[in-house]
Protein backbone atom coordinates (compact mmCIF):
# COMPACT_ATOMS: atom_id res chain seq x y z
CA UNK A 1 0.00 0.00 0.00
CA UNK A 2 1.49 3.34 -1.03
CA UNK A 3 1.20 6.59 0.94
CA UNK A 4 -1.85 7.90 -0.94
CA UNK A 5 -3.67 4.60 -0.49
CA UNK A 6 -2.86 4.59 3.22
CA UNK A 7 -4.21 8.14 3.60
CA UNK A 8 -7.37 7.26 1.68
CA UNK A 9 -7.99 4.23 3.91
CA UNK A 10 -7.42 6.35 7.03
CA UNK A 11 -9.88 8.97 5.77
CA UNK A 12 -12.53 6.38 4.99
CA UNK A 13 -12.18 4.81 8.43
CA UNK A 14 -12.58 8.19 10.12
CA UNK A 15 -15.56 9.10 7.94
CA UNK A 16 -17.32 5.88 8.82
CA UNK A 17 -16.92 6.43 12.55
CA UNK A 18 -17.94 10.09 12.40
CA UNK A 19 -21.00 9.43 10.26
CA UNK A 20 -22.09 6.63 12.57
CA UNK A 21 -21.87 9.01 15.53
CA UNK A 22 -23.90 11.61 13.66
CA UNK A 23 -26.69 9.11 12.98
CA UNK A 24 -27.32 9.04 16.73
CA UNK A 25 -27.79 12.82 17.06
CA UNK A 26 -31.37 13.88 17.75
CA UNK A 27 -32.91 16.41 15.30
CA UNK A 28 -33.86 18.67 18.22
CA UNK A 29 -30.19 18.78 19.23
CA UNK A 30 -29.27 19.74 15.66
CA UNK A 31 -31.76 22.61 15.72
CA UNK A 32 -30.64 23.89 19.12
CA UNK A 33 -27.02 23.79 17.94
CA UNK A 34 -28.05 25.59 14.75
CA UNK A 35 -29.52 28.48 16.73
CA UNK A 36 -26.33 28.82 18.76
CA UNK A 37 -24.30 28.68 15.56
CA UNK A 38 -26.37 31.49 14.01
CA UNK A 39 -25.78 33.70 17.05
CA UNK A 40 -22.03 33.15 16.79
CA UNK A 41 -22.11 33.69 13.03
CA UNK A 42 -23.72 37.09 13.59
CA UNK A 43 -21.48 38.19 16.43
CA UNK A 44 -18.14 36.59 15.66
CA UNK A 45 -17.94 36.15 11.90
CA UNK A 46 -20.17 38.52 9.92
CA UNK A 47 -19.02 41.57 11.85
CA UNK A 48 -15.40 40.77 11.01
CA UNK A 49 -16.15 40.28 7.32
CA UNK A 50 -18.15 43.52 7.19
CA UNK A 51 -15.25 45.43 8.73
CA UNK A 52 -12.84 43.99 6.18
CA UNK A 53 -15.25 44.73 3.31
CA UNK A 54 -16.09 48.22 4.55
CA UNK A 55 -19.85 47.79 4.85
CA UNK A 56 -22.90 45.58 4.86
CA UNK A 57 -24.66 43.68 2.10
CA UNK A 58 -22.59 40.53 1.79
CA UNK A 59 -22.67 37.58 -0.55
CA UNK A 60 -22.21 34.43 1.53
CA UNK A 61 -21.70 30.93 0.14
CA UNK A 62 -23.33 28.55 2.61
CA UNK A 63 -25.03 25.15 2.41
CA UNK A 64 -28.19 23.26 3.32
CA UNK A 65 -27.67 20.81 6.16
CA UNK A 66 -28.52 17.12 6.11
CA UNK A 67 -29.34 14.62 8.84
CA UNK A 68 -26.84 14.65 11.69
CA UNK A 69 -25.37 18.03 10.76
CA UNK A 70 -25.86 21.21 12.73
CA UNK A 71 -29.06 22.75 11.37
CA UNK A 72 -28.22 25.56 8.97
CA UNK A 73 -31.71 27.04 8.54
CA UNK A 74 -31.26 29.51 11.45
CA UNK A 75 -28.05 30.83 9.84
CA UNK A 76 -29.63 30.99 6.37
CA UNK A 77 -32.64 32.87 7.78
CA UNK A 78 -30.27 35.24 9.59
CA UNK A 79 -28.35 36.02 6.41
CA UNK A 80 -31.45 36.54 4.28
CA UNK A 81 -33.08 38.64 7.00
CA UNK A 82 -30.05 40.95 6.95
CA UNK A 83 -30.43 41.40 3.21
CA UNK A 84 -27.38 39.32 2.32
CA UNK A 85 -27.38 37.12 -0.78
CA UNK A 86 -26.74 33.43 -0.17
CA UNK A 87 -25.16 30.95 -2.57
CA UNK A 88 -26.18 27.32 -2.02
CA UNK A 89 -24.55 24.30 -3.70
CA UNK A 90 -26.48 22.61 -6.49
CA UNK A 91 -25.00 19.17 -7.08
CA UNK A 92 -27.25 18.15 -9.94
CA UNK A 93 -26.74 14.57 -11.09
CA UNK A 94 -22.96 14.46 -10.96
CA UNK A 95 -19.96 16.19 -9.42
CA UNK A 96 -20.04 19.43 -11.39
CA UNK A 97 -19.89 22.57 -9.28
CA UNK A 98 -23.01 24.74 -9.41
CA UNK A 99 -24.72 27.33 -7.21
CA UNK A 100 -28.19 28.69 -6.59
CA UNK A 101 -28.59 32.26 -5.33
CA UNK A 102 -31.11 32.80 -2.51
CA UNK A 103 -32.22 36.41 -2.20
CA UNK A 104 -35.18 36.11 0.18
CA UNK A 105 -36.75 33.89 2.82
CA UNK A 106 -39.24 32.86 0.16
CA UNK A 107 -36.38 31.40 -1.89
CA UNK A 108 -35.37 29.42 1.20
CA UNK A 109 -38.91 28.17 1.69
CA UNK A 110 -39.06 27.07 -1.94
CA UNK A 111 -35.97 24.84 -1.70
CA UNK A 112 -36.41 21.45 -3.38
CA UNK A 113 -36.47 18.60 -0.86
CA UNK A 114 -34.17 15.83 -2.02
CA UNK A 115 -34.49 12.38 -0.36
CA UNK A 116 -31.67 10.40 1.14
CA UNK A 117 -28.31 11.89 2.14
CA UNK A 118 -28.47 14.73 -0.38
CA UNK A 119 -28.90 18.35 0.75
CA UNK A 120 -31.89 20.37 -0.41
CA UNK A 121 -31.29 22.60 -3.43
CA UNK A 122 -32.68 25.95 -4.61
CA UNK A 123 -35.55 25.62 -7.07
CA UNK A 124 -33.94 27.67 -9.82
CA UNK A 125 -31.41 27.33 -12.66
CA UNK A 126 -27.88 26.75 -11.43
CA UNK A 127 -25.21 29.40 -11.67
CA UNK A 128 -21.77 28.36 -12.89
CA UNK A 129 -18.83 27.39 -10.72
CA UNK A 130 -17.39 30.90 -11.21
CA UNK A 131 -20.25 32.35 -9.12
CA UNK A 132 -18.25 31.47 -6.01
CA UNK A 133 -15.83 34.24 -6.98
CA UNK A 134 -18.47 36.79 -5.91
CA UNK A 135 -18.65 35.49 -2.32
CA UNK A 136 -17.37 37.62 0.56
CA UNK A 137 -17.50 34.64 2.95
CA UNK A 138 -17.66 30.89 2.37
CA UNK A 139 -19.15 28.47 4.91
CA UNK A 140 -18.41 24.78 4.31
CA UNK A 141 -19.51 21.61 6.11
CA UNK A 142 -16.96 19.26 7.63
CA UNK A 143 -16.88 15.92 9.39
CA UNK A 144 -13.73 17.03 11.22
CA UNK A 145 -11.19 19.87 11.15
CA UNK A 146 -7.79 20.12 12.81
CA UNK A 147 -6.03 23.22 14.10
CA UNK A 148 -3.98 23.58 10.92
CA UNK A 149 -7.26 23.94 8.99
CA UNK A 150 -7.24 20.51 7.35
CA UNK A 151 -10.85 19.54 6.69
CA UNK A 152 -12.24 16.03 6.41
CA UNK A 153 -15.26 16.03 4.10
CA UNK A 154 -17.52 13.27 2.86
CA UNK A 155 -15.09 12.14 0.19
CA UNK A 156 -16.62 13.36 -3.04
CA UNK A 157 -14.06 16.13 -3.57
CA UNK A 158 -16.83 18.60 -4.45
CA UNK A 159 -15.55 21.41 -2.24
CA UNK A 160 -11.95 20.94 -3.32
CA UNK A 161 -13.09 21.60 -6.89
CA UNK A 162 -15.40 24.44 -5.86
CA UNK A 163 -12.98 26.38 -3.67
CA UNK A 164 -10.43 26.97 -6.40
CA UNK A 165 -12.99 29.45 -7.79
CA UNK A 166 -13.05 31.65 -4.69
CA UNK A 167 -11.57 35.14 -4.64
CA UNK A 168 -8.06 35.25 -3.24
CA UNK A 169 -8.81 36.90 0.13
CA UNK A 170 -12.26 35.41 0.76
CA UNK A 171 -12.25 33.56 4.12
CA UNK A 172 -13.38 29.94 4.23
CA UNK A 173 -14.99 28.88 7.52
CA UNK A 174 -15.56 25.20 8.27
CA UNK A 175 -18.60 24.19 10.33
CA UNK A 176 -18.67 21.09 12.53
CA UNK A 177 -19.67 19.86 15.97
CA UNK A 178 -17.34 20.91 18.83
CA UNK A 179 -16.01 17.37 19.30
CA UNK A 180 -15.09 17.23 15.61
CA UNK A 181 -12.63 20.15 15.94
CA UNK A 182 -9.63 17.98 16.78
CA UNK A 183 -6.14 18.51 18.15
CA UNK A 184 -4.41 15.66 16.31
CA UNK A 185 -3.50 16.30 12.65
CA UNK A 186 -5.95 14.84 10.13
CA UNK A 187 -4.76 12.81 7.13
CA UNK A 188 -4.65 14.83 3.94
CA UNK A 189 -3.35 14.96 0.40
CA UNK A 190 -1.83 17.88 -1.48
CA UNK A 191 -5.11 18.76 -3.23
CA UNK A 192 -7.05 19.02 0.08
CA UNK A 193 -7.72 22.73 0.65
CA UNK A 194 -7.56 23.92 4.28
CA UNK A 195 -10.06 26.29 5.90
CA UNK A 196 -9.22 29.61 7.52
CA UNK A 197 -11.35 29.19 10.64
CA UNK A 198 -13.69 26.81 12.43
CA UNK A 199 -17.20 27.68 13.63
CA UNK A 200 -18.97 25.36 16.05
CA UNK A 201 -21.91 25.98 18.42
CA UNK A 202 -19.23 26.50 21.09
CA UNK A 203 -17.11 29.16 19.39
CA UNK A 204 -15.17 30.62 16.48
CA UNK A 205 -11.45 29.89 16.11
CA UNK A 206 -9.02 30.85 13.32
CA UNK A 207 -6.83 27.98 12.15
CA UNK A 208 -3.09 28.17 11.51
CA UNK A 209 -3.91 28.55 7.81
CA UNK A 210 -6.24 31.48 8.49
CA UNK A 211 -3.77 33.19 10.80
CA UNK A 212 -1.01 32.89 8.22
CA UNK A 213 -3.25 34.43 5.54
CA UNK A 214 -4.25 37.40 7.67
CA UNK A 215 -1.26 39.34 9.04
CA UNK A 216 -2.08 41.26 12.21
CA UNK A 217 -4.67 38.81 13.51
CA UNK A 218 -4.36 38.23 17.24
CA UNK A 219 -2.63 34.86 17.70
CA UNK A 220 -3.70 34.57 21.35
CA UNK A 221 -6.99 32.88 20.51
CA UNK A 222 -9.34 35.65 21.71
CA UNK A 223 -11.73 34.68 18.91
CA UNK A 224 -12.83 31.63 20.85
CA UNK A 225 -16.39 32.05 22.06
Amino acid sequence: MNEQERIDVDKQDRRGRLLEARRRIDPAQCLDAGRKLADLLAGQVLARVERSRGGQGLTVAAFASIRGEIAMDPSLELLLGRGDQVLIPMLGTGTEVGWGRLQSRQDLGDMKRIPGWRPDEPDMPALSAQALGTADLILVPALAIDHAGIRLGRGGGWYDRALVMRADRTPVVGICWPGEFVEAPLPHLDHDLPVDAVLTPAGFTPTATGLSRRPGTDHNGDEQG
